[in-house]
């Protein structure tokens, strides 16, 4: 009965639309996700100076994410939007207009406009009083190597030798670190240890697909891969999935459309050369009927 219904040739066209107009609705949304991003890279294009070094560069980038986003903070505090969009899409921009998220809205958008200017990025989630991503930190990798970036703090390490430090400098040498600190911050975040990814978020699937990792790039590149950005363009993945199933169940109407309309029973073997000879059939008699009819 279920069989029945779900290869029934109308629900099939009625899916086709229903698939079409959903990828419509994602490649909207996408582009404008994208256009948003790309006023705020067009802004900061106009602050970067072209002698800017990369630090400076990804530091500026911070600061204006900073600012965008700790004017909205206050507006959205203690407040959580649902719905389909907000709860369940939860695209990167709910984090640039509302900042709900706190630290993971900041670092989630910082990750996004670093990854418009082509740097690889990294969540970090900071462990403090014992526990994993109580605290969210952004790391991106310039000439000299990977610099840690908190955009709730709006705070950059800057080392001895006056480069940009990373989270490893400043977990190895936090007694030096703590003292550039802006009043304020919450000193439980001492940079104690960090990891990438949550691997136990979804049991059975994730710890396996990390050993996978484990074993196929080593478990010291594995351990430092960031899954959430690859989630930072929502809108993208949902086409690209959507699109996977709207192939699959629009060619699978194709061939349902054969069998019906063109095949003259419904027990002949669906094969390539049937589905040529019945074609050719069909063809030709539509042919001759035209010619017979002029």
């Amino acid at each position: 009965m279920i069989k029945r219904f779900f290869w029934n040739l109308y629900f099939l066209i009625f899916l086709n639309g229903f698939l079409a107009a959903t990828l419509f609705y994602f490649k909207m949304e996408a582009d404008y996700e994208k256009e948003v991003f790309q006023a705020i890279r067009s802004d900061l294009d106009s602050k970067i100076a072209l002698h800017d070094a990369q630090d400076s560069m990804v530091v500026k980038v911070m600061h204006a994410c900073h600012h965008l986003l700790s004017e909205r903070e206050p507006i959205f505090e203690g407040r959580s939007l649902g719905g389909f969009k907000a709860g369940l899409l939860h695209p990167t921009t709910i984090d640039l207009m509302t900042a709900e998220g706190a630290c993971g809205s900041y670092s989630l958008v910082l990750a996004r406009l670093l990854d418009g200017y082509h740097y690889p990025v990294r969540i970090a989630q900071m462990k403090a009083k014992g526990e994993f991503a109580k605290h969210n930190v952004v790391e991106v990798e310039t000439r000299h190597g990977w610099v840690v970036l908190d955009a709730l703090y709006d705070i950059y390490f800057i080392k001895p030798d006056h480069g940009l430090a990373s989270f490893a400098d400043v977990k190895n040498n936090w007694n030096y670190y703590r003292h550039q600190l802006p009043a304020g911050y919450d000193t439980a975040y001492h940079y104690e240890d960090v990891r990438y990814s949550n691997w136990t978020k979804v049991p059975v699937i994730l710890p396996a697909l990390k050993k996978i990792l484990d074993l196929t790039l080593g478990k010291a590149q594995a351990d430092v891969i960031s899954v959430r950005t690859y989630f930072l363009k929502m809108y993208d993945i949902c086409f690209d999935l959507t699109l996977a199933v709207f192939i699959i169940v629009f060619l699978l109407t194709l061939l349902k459309l054969i069998q019906t309309k063109v095949f003259p029973q419904k027990n002949v073997p669906l094969t390539f050369s049937n589905i040529y000879k019945y074609l050719h059939m069909r063809f030709t008699d539509w042919r001759m009927r035209g010619q017979s009819q002029t």
